[in-house]
């Protein structure tokens, strides 16, 4: 399962997947990456005979008419959002995943309307995550494999960013993110929640904090290359993909000021059309919309309560498998 946060749903990347974003050189990421190694060393994970390991990685260049959190328009201009990511996975056990991403400015919003410094091709935010995941093995009582993933993601801006100079106005937030699926059904029902761990500010370190936002959607892969093209399985594929997103009072608060339990935030919708031309590199093309569903973030948010957007994402995949024993600890890897 590839769970950038769903970030996918905060911000329109293509396709519905809701993928961990990004890997960044900082002590709080390292940190989480050592402790989830020497975990691994503590319990001598290994790897023997039969039982292999799949070593994969990706890269992805996303252009996207407009940056969107849970619906909400961060930036009206168009943005690019190159991302990397590196994964082990073994068989019978565990995906661990370690990805990048980056938003990069098109035009000055930043300096005229966005309250931080003009970032016009420079990036604007930072977003490292590692992500462990696994599919079980559910056929028989669901009908499908469940695929979880847990994700934790350091969302950094650089201090340029701030006006005047470390004023906190844009600061750094740490998120964790849950993903569960069963993608194997026709129609394939996915869950996301995204909880706000912290904010580093000084004046505003309790706005959202607590924060919960979720999101249940469904979508269907039409093989429209195999059924109606004569081309390979899987060349060209059709996803059509529905949702509802929902939020807690923390949520809302920070974002409308409405302290309500809970609300039904938006709904929203998707198409995207993937093409692959060769294996391991896709172009997809993509649409979709976001709807205000709430009375009260209506009246907020003004003529913005309906969005759309669309873009093109360029990615390259690749991936090995070797069934030589791998051992994290012991000194061998």
């Amino acid at each position: 399962m590839n769970l950038p946060s769903h970030k996918s749903i905060r911000r329109p990347l293509a396709g519905r997947s809701v993928a961990v974003e990004g890997l960044r050189l900082r002590r709080c990421t390292l940190c989480s990456l050592f402790s989830v190694l020497s975990a691994f060393a503590a319990f001598g994970v290994h790897a023997e005979g039969d039982n292999g390991w799949t070593i994969g990685g990706g890269a992805t260049l996303d252009f996207t008419s407009k940056q969107l959190t849970y619906g909400l328009i961060d930036n009206p201009h168009a943005i690019v959002t190159p991302s990397v990511e590196l994964s082990i996975a073994n068989d019978e056990w565990f995906t661990l995943t370690l990805s990048v991403d980056a938003i990069f400015d098109t035009t000055n919003y930043g300096a005229k309307d966005g309250g931080y410094a003009d970032r016009r091709w420079k990036y604007q935010e930072l977003t490292p995550g590692i992500t462990l995941s696994r599919n079980w093995d559910t056929t028989d009582l669901l009908g499908s494999t469940l695929d979880t993933a847990i994700n934790y993601t350091y969302e950094y801006h650089p201090r340029s960013c701030n006006k005047p100079w470390n004023d906190w106005s844009n600061p750094d937030t740490q998120w964790l993110n849950l993903e569960i699926g069963l993608p194997d059904l026709w129609l394939q029902p996915a869950f996301t929640l995204e909880y706000q761990l912290v904010r580093q500010g000084p004046e505003d370190e309790e706005t959202g904090k607590g924060g919960i936002y979720a999101t249940f959607s469904v979508a269907h892969d039409f093989d429209l290359g195999a059924d109606c093209l004569g081309l390979e399985e899987g060349m060209l594929t059709l996803t059509p993909t529905l949702g509802l997103g929902i939020a807690n009072r923390d949520r809302n608060e920070a974002d409308f000021g409405e302290r309500d339990s809970f609300m039904f935030r938006d709904g929203f919708a998707s198409l995207e059309l993937a093409y692959s031309p060769i294996e391991g590199f896709t172009i997809a093309p993509y649409v979709g919309c976001h709807y205000q569903l709430d009375s009260d973030a209506r009246n907020v948010v003004g003529d913005d309560d309906f969005v759309a957007y669309g873009g093109v994402a360029l990615s390259y995949s690749f991936r090995f498998r070797t069934t030589h024993n791998i051992y994290l600890g012991r000194g061998s890897l």
